[in-house]
């Protein structure tokens, strides 16, 4: 029973999800989001078609880190744009700042509340100023969730770094910008390791020990890279992590994309035990294009 205590006591798992959008009429929402109409009566926003299938998807990943998990630790990092913003307006159901403030700590409130989950920590990451208004809705759906759940550690930051306790000295880096996954098929993580190289190499020169695990996200797509550089007759492991997303593909989207035929939905989950021994991806593909014959 000791030796199980102790590798329990040792056991971590960090929890990555990004680009939520709260807000844009084809992302995440809580179907129990509770808002307020005109006249201060409160009301729950029906979902659309692609809603409703990420909210199935998004609870199917809460309990496949909860069986991960087991009831050992777990850190929450969300790793930006975890509202959608005002500027696009034709992409809204939720068209108040304050409602998209209320639906995005709606979309994070499960992982607090499931008994299943030992939620001790969770991390905000400011993403892309035009979603969160220069970082204010980040700060406010913190401050919100801090106050509701006054037990669990909740911050928002801007980049961070996380150092893991009894994990080896191990170091997450977050950030919501980095790496583009690649232009072509044959590219695709050309750019991450290149990225992830620089990044190790920058801070070897400065005499310090790269973070294990480098996180962005952004592009709404899976990508995992990883390198060993060798320093003084050893190799140093960098892994370079894009979390996929839970939105689907607006007019926007398919234009900057250039008509991306598939989106990734869904999380990652690393699982530590006195160091990283696991990437864990819970994701789904969705093909975006109508088919039809004729």
């Amino acid at each position: 029973m000791r030796k199980r205590k102790r590798r329990r006591a040792r056991r971590l798992v960090v929890v990555l999800l990004s680009d939520t959008h709260a807000g844009q009429k084809l992302a995440l929402l809580n179907p129990e989001t509770v808002l307020s109409d005109e006249h201060g009566e409160p009301y729950t926003p029906g979902l659309t078609t692609t809603q409703q299938y990420l909210w199935e998807l998004y609870e199917s990943h809460i309990d496949n880190v909860a069986e991960l998990a087991d009831g050992c630790r777990v850190i929450l990092v969300h790793v930006g744009d975890i509202t959608q913003g005002t500027r696009f307006v034709e992409h809204l159901c939720l068209t108040s700042i304050n409602d998209q403030i209320l639906g995005a700590i709606a979309n994070l409130r499960p992982w607090y509340e499931d008994k299943r989950i030992h939620l001790t920590h969770a991390r905000i990451i400011v993403g892309t100023g035009v979603h969160g208004w220069e970082g204010s809705a980040e700060a406010l759906i913190g401050k919100g969730l801090a106050e509701l759940y006054g037990d669990v550690d909740t911050r928002t930051l801007y980049h961070a770094q996380l150092a893991l306790q009894d994990q080896a000295g191990q170091v997450v880096d977050l950030a919501h910008h980095g790496p583009y996954p690649g232009s072509r098929n044959w590219l695709t993580g050309n750019g991450a390791r290149y990225y992830l190289r620089s990044a190790m190499l920058d801070e070897m020169v400065d005499g310090v020990t790269p973070p294990r695990v480098y996180v962005r996200a952004h592009y709404h797509q899976w990508v995992h890279e990883t390198i060993r550089i060798r320093q003084n007759g050893q190799d140093v492991e960098g892994d370079l992590i894009i979390t996929p997303c839970y939105t689907g593909a607006t007019d926007y989207t398919r234009k900057a994309t250039r008509s991306i035929r598939k989106l990734d939905h869904g999380l990652v989950a690393l699982e530590f035990e006195g160091g990283l021994v696991g990437v864990h991806p819970f994701y789904s593909e969705l093909d975006i294009r109508s088919k039809e014959a004729l």
